[in-house]
């Protein structure tokens, strides 16, 4: 049991710092815009530094989901991930693994709610807003690999809830 152990702190420890970059760019959602230069680009021309790397990250991510910058109801499923983190490590401190199988779970349902809601958008109501800045701002490459990315608040509560 130790070592699965280490896995949850390993989890926890970067949930609890992907919750602290949530807050940090909900409280400057204002500074997130979509651009057709990515982050790799600027990156490489020494146009990001320390300060501005964090949302610029996440207007990158935003490109294949703009709902954070036109439809601001999309951040209460980053600010509940934040939330969970904090409790998941409160929960891992107390030891009790039955509640720990509870905010994996919620986590799950937080990020699929997150990908139905996503869905919904784009495929059943059409957003042509949405449609638009994906078709404009992203690549193809970036629809598969960020949402692979984001599905990872899925799979790895998943195996955690099945190491319990």
């Amino acid at each position: 049991m130790k070592n699965k152990i280490i896995l949850f702190w390993i989890w926890g420890i970067l949930n609890l710092l992907t919750g602290f970059w949530e807050i940090y760019v909900y409280n400057n959602r204002n500074l997130l815009q979509l651009e057709k230069t990515s982050i790799w680009e600027k990156i490489n021309k020494g146009q990001i530094n320390i300060y501005n790397f964090w949302l610029e990250g996440f207007s990158e991510y935003s490109k294949v989901d703009s709902r954070y910058i036109i439809k601001h109801y999309v951040w209460l499923f980053e600010l509940f991930n934040a939330f969970i983190s904090i409790i998941f490590i409160i929960i891992l401190i107390s030891k009790n693994y039955n509640l720990l199988k509870l905010v994996l779970i919620l986590s799950i349902i937080n990020c699929i709610l997150y990908f139905l809601t996503l869905f919904i958008e784009i495929y059943i109501i059409e957003d042509e807003n949405i449609i638009k800045n994906i078709q404009k701002y992203s690549k193809n490459w970036m629809l598969l690999a960020y949402y692979l990315i984001s599905s990872i608040w899925i799979f790895v509560p998943l195996y955690l809830y099945y190491l319990l």
